[in-house]
């Protein structure tokens, strides 16, 4: 593999450590939660289920934060991460689909998420892309 490729995983972990640290805000603040979603936090049982994606999101962020120190040796990392974007994804569509939550709040979310499946494809198949040069 190739020092380009190095760069462009290191630049994708660093982005995407980046985005689920501040993804972690909405679901540890009611007030962004209903800012960003447009929910109104409920009882106990909204605060488990946000306590829940909290403590996942911290750990997502801190694995991206491992793997931008050896991008190489923990490339699958990556693909670990386009999975878990598209699962987002669907629990998303679903959300909008029930009427939980409008799609104009959800549309920037799924435009940043597009660009980091690509970034995080595009790094992961760096060498395999046929129109790129090899170093």
């Amino acid at each position: 593999m190739s020092d380009r490729q190095a760069r462009l995983l290191r630049a994708a972990f660093l982005i995407g450590a980046i985005t689920d640290a501040l993804a972690l805000l909405p679901l540890l603040v009611p007030a962004l939660a209903r800012l960003t979603w447009g929910f109104e936090a409920g009882g106990g049982a909204y605060r488990f289920a946000m306590g829940y994606a909290a403590a996942l999101m911290l750990g997502w962020t801190l694995l991206l934060a491992w793997a931008y120190r050896r991008p190489l040796e923990r490339s699958f990392v990556a693909v670990l991460t386009v999975i878990v974007i598209y699962g987002l994804v669907a629990t998303e569509v679903a959300a909008v689909h029930s009427g939980a939550i409008a799609i104009g709040r959800m549309i920037p979310t799924w435009i940043l998420q597009a660009g980091l499946l690509a970034l995080f494809a595009g790094a992961y198949h760096y060498p395999s892309m046929p129109w790129v040069d090899s170093d």
